[in-house]
């Protein structure tokens, strides 16, 4: 019960959160959320090491504590940022949104089969999720958060952006929903690097082990759509670049292992878009398996 009040209290406290990210001035929301997630980090001794974890074999031991701080102000700025996303004009959405590889989705979209973009937690992936919603239908996969208030205040959210909301929960087939989104030619996101599961695919990364999703790999060999790499970049005073890569290219698909080495492509294209930006890279769990 005790662990149950001090959850909702945590709920309560973001909610007030993303309200007065809203009411104040836009400049001194980033500057306030960048500096208490770089003071968090200075007070969290175990998340602090699970970034510098992460980010080592990315980055080496000479430059990590440079890192590990602009990783945390960073993802200070990311809350700040997606708190105010939907207080952005159309307007002014496009003045900061720059998307480089644009005609990738347009060929998938094209082709009437849709497609599957997957990024790793890079940058700001509500940015990308509403700039490509506004121009073909878009169906995201969400993982549930605690606690449950959270979670609905941010589906409405996403949903007020544009975009088809699946929950990761159990008792849900997102599978069969994402296939039947597939099967209209709308276009699918998953954020992808992490395993939520525990039952995921093992990949090598960064000369490392870890898990990813099978989900991207599965949804792009049972429905012939392409599986396209993309990264929303966070650029300085509230831009976003959006890179996103021509479609992995496919494996034998009568092959056993299939979806394995379809999975392993699509990682080392995550690892080509995590080079770009290692700080940007928004992972603070244990994340490597060796």
């Amino acid at each position: 019960m005790i662990a149950r009040f001090r959850l909702q209290i945590e709920g309560f406290g973001w909610l007030l959160a993303w309200r007065i990210a809203r009411w104040m001035p836009e400049r001194w929301t980033y500057g306030i959320f960048e500096r208490l997630s770089v003071r968090s980090s200075r007070k969290n001794a175990k998340r602090r090491g699970a970034v510098e974890t992460l980010l080592r074999p990315v980055v080496g031991n000479q430059a990590l504590a440079t890192h590990v701080e602009e990783a945390f102000r960073l993802y200070g700025r990311y809350w700040a940022e997606t708190f105010r996303m939907a207080d952005l004009s159309e307007k002014e959405l496009d003045a900061r949104f720059v998307c480089e590889g644009r005609e990738n989705i347009e060929k998938a979209f094209a082709s009437g089969k849709g497609g599957v973009l997957a990024t790793p937690h890079i940058g700001n992936w509500d940015a990308g999720g509403r700039w490509v919603a506004k121009r073909w239908p878009l169906t995201v996969v969400v993982e549930v958060l605690r606690p449950r208030m959270l979670f609905d205040r941010f589906v409405d959210h996403r949903r007020a952006l544009g975009m088809t909301i699946v929950p990761l929960e159990r008792g849900s087939d997102p599978t069969g929903k994402c296939i039947e989104q597939l099967n209209k030619g709308e276009m699918i996101a998953l954020v992808a690097d992490r395993d939520l599961s525990g039952t995921g695919v093992e990949v090598a990364m960064f000369g490392r082990k870890t898990k990813m999703p099978p989900g991207p790999a599965v949804l792009a060999l049972r429905t012939g759509c392409d599986l396209i790499p993309a990264a929303i970049f966070q650029g300085d005073d509230g831009t976003w670049i959006a890179r996103v890569l021509p479609p992995v290219e496919r494996p034998d698909e009568t092959a056993p292992d299939a979806v394995r080495v379809y999975t392993q492509r699509l990682a080392e294209k995550f690892e080509e878009m995590i080079r770009i930006a290692p700080e940007q890279w928004h992972v603070f769990n244990r994340y490597w398996i060796d």
